[in-house]
């Protein structure tokens, strides 16, 4: 009641304060398999692993989708749900990330705590793609959720669901051939040679070179886009050093 008071009184100055922030982190994806954080390090319960795959007009990948993504080079140091598992990728052995295994490990113990997901799009037929996805389906937060996307390429879009609604497109989907009716998906990827407008903001967040860009104005019909980050990168396991993982006896899938 008192941030509503707060708001109230000082309005758009105390704006970005009064905004709830929903906040998604997404990887490469190989061979339409990809990693996504929501929020925060293990936030996602299946279920809702499932609705954010959905959103983002994939599914939970198989054992079979991830053992090929593994192939091509996907390798990440995160816990997510695939369809019938709990797993980690791993190409490079490292102690902390699934007890120094390689392959496809899986998960045998707390699995009914909540991890990452990874989610599978079956009309990326290329080998590795990093095309900034800019939308995804909004229905899942509430009016007035401020919804960043940050994506491997280092660009992050942003949304304020319900401020200005966009209403579903063919031409927001004529990129991909999506699995799901485009009436009630509104997931989008910048394909090769896309068009889009954004600029460009110097990271002052101390995190070193790293340039995140803010779209502005990518067509009409992207007017409130969405920020999402990358994860599943070799390069970010030294934020497992703090212990969180929790420890298992797996089984691993090699290849």
């Amino acid at each position: 009641m008192s941030k509503f008071l707060l708001c109230a009184t000082f309005g758009l100055y105390l704006l970005q304060l009064c905004v709830a922030e929903t906040q998604f982190n997404i990887s490469c994806r190989y061979a339409g398999v990809f990693h996504v954080e929501k929020n925060r390090r293990y936030s996602l319960t299946r279920p809702e692993a499932v609705e954010l795959c959905r959103a983002l007009n994939s599914t939970l990948p198989t054992m079979e989708q991830m053992k090929k993504a593994h192939s091509l080079g996907f390798e990440t140091c995160r816990y997510g749900y695939i369809e019938s598992a709990i797993v980690v990728p791993r190409i490079n052995p490292y102690h902390l990330c699934a007890a120094n295994i390689t392959g496809v490990y899986i998960l045998s113990s707390n699995i009914t705590e909540r991890y990452d997901t990874y989610c599978y799009n079956a009309s990326e037929t290329r080998e590795k793609a990093c095309e900034p996805i800019i939308r995804l389906d909004a229905s899942l937060s509430d009016n007035g959720t401020q919804i960043v996307i940050d994506n491997a390429d280092g660009s992050r879009y942003t949304q304020v669901v319900g401020t200005e609604p966009t209403p579903p497109k063919d031409a927001v989907n004529t990129d991909i051939d999506l699995p799901y009716d485009s009436s009630i998906m509104n997931s989008t990827i910048i394909m090769p040679d896309a068009p889009y407008t954004k600029d460009e903001t110097q990271d002052y967040s101390g995190s070193g070179s790293v340039r995140h860009t803010t779209s502005t104005n990518v067509g009409d019909e992207y007017s409130d886009v969405i920020p999402l980050t990358t994860d599943g990168v070799p390069g970010k396991e030294s934020d497992l050093s703090k212990g969180q993982h929790p420890t298992s006896t797996s089984k691993v899938y090699e290849l």
